[in-house]
C-alpha cells in the first residue's frame, strides 16, 4: 500500500524515437538503456563522442549479463535483445551546436515522439558561455527551449502522444526570478543559480503547454530526487571544495541512478499521461512544485525574456509553431541583461 509507481514495462514500437540529452552518465543512462531495452530507438545528445560510444558498449555489455542471469534463473529462451542506439553531438553551451544538432537530425527523416531534456551541470568552473549567458542558465534551461522550438514540427508530426520531459530538481523550490540579476549582473552564487535554472524549467514547461495546447504533444517537468550523479564530479577551488564537503551527506543520503531514472520514464512511458500536460512529477507522481512555477504573470515574463535571449537564432518558421512573430521580441539589450566574463 502506497508503494512507488511501477515503471511502464510494454514493448515499444520499434520505430518510436527519444532523444535523451546527456544520456552517457547518470540518471540519462540508466533512462535511455531502459527505453532501448524495451525496444525504443534512442538518440543519445551528448556533448564528448568518446563518453557517449562508451556509454554505449556499457550498456549492451550490461543488457547481455542482465539476460544471462535471468536466462540462467528462470530457463527462458530466446535472443538478448537488440539495442537500437546511437550517438549524436550536442553542446548545449553553444547555441551554434544546438541549432547544429537540430538541423542534422531533420535532415536524417527520423521521427521524434519523445525529448527528454535530461542534461544538466551544477557548478561549473566557468561562469558565462561563449554566447554571453550565465552557464547554468544556457546549459540546463535556455538551450534546451531552443533544441525543443527547433524540433516542435517533428514532435507535431509525431503526434498523438508526443512528450517533452524537463528533468527539473528539488532545487527549483529555492529559486528566483529577478531580471536584473538572472546573469550574475549584481550577485553570483552556483547553488542559487543551479536552483534558478531547474524553476525555469518548470516555468517554460506551464507557457510552453498553453502555446502548442490541443497539438497533441504533452510536455511534464520532474524531480528525480536526490540522486547521485557526476552532476557532484569532483571540481578544483571553491566549488569542488564544497562538493567534496557534500560527500558524507550524499553517500547518506541520495539514491542510485537507476531508481533515480524512475520518474523520468514513468513520464516518458506511462499511457495513463497520453491525454495529460502540464505535469510535475515527484516519486512517479504528479505533484506540486513550488509557488514561483506556478506564477503565469511570472511565466510570462521568463517567456518573453528566454526568446529575446534566443531571437538571433529563430525565425518566423519557427515561431509560427508557438504563436510568436518574431517583429514582436525585442532585441536583448545587453548592458541590462547580460554580463561577460
Amino acid at each position: 500500500m502506497g508503494g512507488k509507481p511501477s515503471v511502464p514495462d510494454a514493448r515499444l514500437p520499434a520505430d518510436r524515437t527519444f532523444i535523451v540529452t546527456g544520456a552517457n552518465t547518470g540518471i540519462g543512462y540508466e533512462t535511455a538503456k531502459k527505453i532501448a531495452k524495451l525496444g525504443g530507438r534512442v538518440i543519445l545528445a551528448c556533448r564528448s563522442e568518446e563518453r557517449a560510444k562508451t556509454a554505449i558498449e556499457n550498456m549492451k555489455k550490461e543488457t547481455q549479463d542482465e539476460y544471462a542471469e535471468v536466462k540462467k534463473n528462470e530457463e527462458t529462451e530466446g535472443e538478448v535483445p537488440e539495442l537500437n542506439i546511437e550517438f549524436m553531438q550536442l553542446d548545449l553551451a553553444s547555441f551554434e551546436s544546438t541549432v547544429e544538432f537540430a538541423r542534422r537530425y531533420r535532415d536524417r527523416g527520423l521521427p521524434l515522439h519523445v525529448l527528454i531534456c535530461n542534461a544538466g551541470l551544477y557548478g561549473p568552473s566557468t561562469r558565462m558561455t561563449a554566447d554571453g549567458f550565465e552557464l547554468h542558465f544556457q546549459v540546463n534551461y535556455l538551450s534546451h527551449f531552443l533544441l525543443t522550438l527547433l524540433l516542435l514540427p517533428l514532435l507535431k508530426e509525431s503526434a498523438p502522444n508526443s512528450r517533452i520531459i524537463n528533468v527539473s530538481s528539488m532545487g527549483h523550490r529555492v529559486g528566483e526570478l529577478k531580471l536584473d540579476n538572472i546573469q550574475g549582473q549584481k550577485s553570483y552564487s552556483f547553488q542559487k543559480f543551479y536552483s534558478n535554472s531547474k524553476v525555469y524549467q518548470i516555468m517554460n514547461m506551464h507557457s510552453l503547454a498553453r502555446k502548442i495546447e490541443a497539438q497533441g504533444i504533452s510536455i511534464f517537468s520532474l524531480d528525480p530526487g536526490f540522486v547521485d550523479t557526476e552532476i557532484f564530479r569532483e571540481r578544483s577551488g571553491f566549488t569542488g571544495s564544497y562538493i567534496s564537503f557534500l560527500l558524507p551527506i550524499r553517500k547518506l543520503l541520495c539514491t542510485d541512478t537507476e531508481s533515480g531514472a524512475r520518474t523520468s520514464l514513468i513520464a516518458a512511458l506511462d499511457p495513463k499521461y497520453d491525454d495529460k500536460t502540464a505535469l510535475y512529477f515527484i516519486n512517479g507522481k504528479p505533484a506540486n512544485s513550488n509557488n514561483l512555477s506556478r506564477n503565469t504573470a511570472k511565466q510570462e515574463i521568463l517567456w518573453r525574456y528566454s526568446l529575446q535571449c534566443l531571437r538571433k537564432n529563430l525565425n518566423d518558421v519557427i515561431l509560427q509553431n508557438i504563436g510568436e512573430k518574431l517583429e514582436n521580441i525585442k532585441e536583448l539589450d545587453d548592458d541590462e541583461t547580460t554580463t561577460k566574463n
